[in-house]
């Protein structure tokens, strides 16, 4: 059996050596061929950038599995909290619901990861449990990893040092392979049985996020007029506007920006969004480029601290700008777990935009030129000055 196959999730299935090569070989010796048509992972994202992927690869209509591996990632970022909890589940929900929409005879399995020291050697994990509940909801394949590995192994197993190479990635290549075979082992007789395509049932979330739009590098750039900048390495090619000095101004009626999906590379500065009278300030940075392990990286900012308790609610309409923070502005700091503080703001910024992720409808996407008082006549300057 050979299945045409997309593949959307973080760091773990871009690590080589790792589980993932090892799992196609596992399927290969049960006799089942994952033919990988599109390897849409990247490392450090979360449900959010794999349902925008999706909608900017049209990759699903022509495919028999969709592979998604981001439990690890999404509970890193998203938690237990209650609000962050179901923002996160209307994010899953969407890739599920948005992909049987696109086909409805697609198979679709999750593999469920725990890292380090996670807290499902001792409880019941929120997004694990939520991943469940969401794909017995859509008769999807969910494989627990972390669930299989301390039912097999036990507690002093899985949580020894020696199972994991850091935080977030199984050691190479023993615990790899194990995972990969663990897989096989559930993912092999699920696949035995084929789908067939039945009208999607009712949304458990009426405001999950299927219907979100995303527009990538090269609609923006046409969209704003501004050839988009090329970033290339062995995985991919991206194309992002650089903003430069400017800012980018969105407006929305009925939803809100949920993400923006940017590359970080060394003159990024930290992005100022102002919201009404605030101003949010967001770290872009990543230690991996600052200490020049990476020209660059592929990375995504969600939005969930801009919303605050109003997080849930699509608001009536949504106006903000972004832009590269700029020194002696007052903000309030937002660092995302995977991000660290800029020491220093670039003299000569790089901001690249490589998309937007949204709901509601589009009234406002729009680059607003920075003028620069040094470079205006006199009476401008002062005129500015009072």
């Amino acid at each position: 059996m050979k299945l045409k196959t997309v593949i959307i999730g973080g760091s773990n299935t871009v690590m080589l050596p790792g589980y993932l090569p090892s799992l196609l070989s596992a399927m290969a010796r049960r006799g089942v061929e994952l033919d990988v048509t599109a390897d849409l992972a990247v490392g450090g994202t979360t449900s959010a950038f794999g349902l925008y992927q999706l909608k900017i690869h049209d990759q699903l209509a022509d495919c028999d599995l969709l592979l998604i591996e981001y439990a690890l990632n999404d509970a890193f970022v998203y938690g237990d909290e209650r609000r962050p909890f179901r923002h996160w589940a209307r994010f899953y929900e969407g890739i599920v619901r948005f992909a049987l929409d696109r086909n409805p005879n697609l198979r679709i399995a999750t593999l469920v990861f725990g890292a380090r020291n996670g807290s499902f050697l001792n409880a019941v994990p929120s997004i694990d449990a939520g991943i469940n509940y969401i794909s017995q909801w859509y008769d999807t394949i969910c494989v627990n990893v972390s669930q299989l590995l301390m039912q097999r192994y036990g507690r002093e197993v899985v949580g020894h040092p020696s199972f994991y190479s850091d935080q977030g990635h199984y050691a190479r290549p023993v615990a790899t392979t194990i995972v990969a075979n663990l897989i096989a082992d559930q993912l092999e007789p699920a696949l035995q049985t084929p789908r067939h395509g039945a009208a999607l049932p009712t949304a458990i979330d009426p405001e999950h996020f299927a219907g979100a739009r995303a527009l990538d590098g090269t609609q923006l750039g046409k969209r704003m007029g501004r050839p988009p900048v090329e970033y290339s390495n062995r995985r991919f090619s991206v194309a992002a506007v650089d903003l430069g000095r400017d800012r980018l101004r969105f407006e929305v009626e009925k939803g809100q920006l949920l993400a923006l999906a940017y590359v970080c590379e060394p003159r990024i500065p930290p992005l100022d969004i102002r919201l009404g009278d605030d101003i949010h300030r967001a770290a872009l940075l990543k230690g991996g480029v600052r200490d020049g392990t990476y020209k660059f990286l592929v990375s995504m900012l969600s939005f969930e601290f801009l919303y605050g308790a109003a997080l849930l609610e699509a608001q009536p309409a949504l106006s903000l700008t972004l832009a590269g923070g700029t020194a002696g502005v007052e903000h309030k700091l937002h660092v995302p777990k995977d991000s660290i503080r800029h020491e220093e703001i670039p003299p000569e910024p790089a901001l690249p935009i490589g998309g937007l992720l949204f709901t509601g409808n589009l009234k406002v996407c729009a680059i607003e030129k920075f003028e620069n008082p040094t470079n205006q006549p006199e009476e401008q300057r002062a005129a500015a000055a009072e």
